[in-house]
Parts: C-alpha cells; structure tokens; sequence
C-alpha cells in the first residue's frame, strides 16, 4: 500500500517564486513597452501592474495545482518504467 502524502499545506515558497516570476514579467513588459513607445504616463501602467499582480495571486493556485499534477504524473511514468526495466 502506498502511503499519499497530504496536501493540505501549500508550499509558501513555490508560491512565492511563481509570484515573482509573474511580476518580474509584468516589469520586464513595462520596460520593453517604454523602450519601444517612450515614456509612458506613470500613473496608468503602474496600476494595470499592480492590477494584475494582484489577480496573479488568485491564479496561483490553479497553476501550482496543474504543475504539481503533471510533476507526479511525471514520477508514476519514471517509476514504472524503472519497474518494468527491474522485472526484465
């Protein structure tokens, strides 16, 4: 019998990573934007930034969920190949 880990408690630093590779990205965009159009009116940018790093917070969970799910498809895959491999 396999024993399933809880997952319950949501791992505090993926998440945080994957926020801030989010907002590093919307960073990254506004200077891309300001080098090709020029200096851009602070104040509408900087609230569609913080606009969407908030709403990335709510969209966390469903990425972090799909990749932890493809992780541990990943792991059954391996596993049962090396299996297969140790029984021939």
């Amino acid at each position: 019998m396999q024993h399933k880990r809880s997952n319950t408690m949501h791992p505090l630093m993926f998440n945080a990573l994957l926020w801030l590779c989010g907002v590093a990205l919307l960073y990254l965009a506004k200077a891309v934007m300001e080098l090709f159009l020029g200096p851009i009116s602070e104040t509408w940018i900087d609230l569609t930034l913080v606009l969407t790093a908030y709403l990335l917070l709510f969209v966390l969970d469903p990425i972090r969920t799909r990749i932890n799910r493809r992780m541990r498809k990943r792991a059954r895959r391996r596993q049962a190949c090396q299996d297969t491999g140790a029984d021939a």
